[in-house]
């Protein structure tokens, strides 16, 4: 049974595999993954805040004093570049997007 929006396999909406581009919403105002950002975010500047102590850090070669503010803030840099770098689209998936947008932007 065919919809209205479906056109069949010739359908200029679909690439070579047949398949549609992905739909996009749009949006206004703040989502809720920016407010999960937010709380997240005031949460860790809190506790490091309050942990201003100074403490021994092990790092694999060597070992060092440093205060826990400082511990806290940079292993939270390092989660947020860990979780963006894996969130990252690979190079070869950039450049099938780039061949599919170029493919339908006419």
């Amino acid at each position: 049974m065919r919809r209205d929006d479906d056109l069949g396999p010739n359908d200029p909406e679909r690439d070579h595999e047949g398949q549609r581009p992905p739909e996009t919403v749009e949006r206004s105002g703040i989502s809720g993954r920016q407010v999960l950002i937010a709380i997240c975010a005031v949460l860790l500047i809190a506790f490091a805040v309050a942990n201003f102590d100074s403490v021994r850090v092990n790092f694999l070669l060597f070992d060092t004093q440093a205060r826990l503010v400082t511990v806290v803030v940079v292993a939270g840099g390092l989660g947020f570049l860990l979780g963006w770098l894996v969130g990252r689209p690979s190079r070869e998936e950039r450049r099938h997007l780039r061949r599919w947008d170029r493919r339908h932007d006419d």
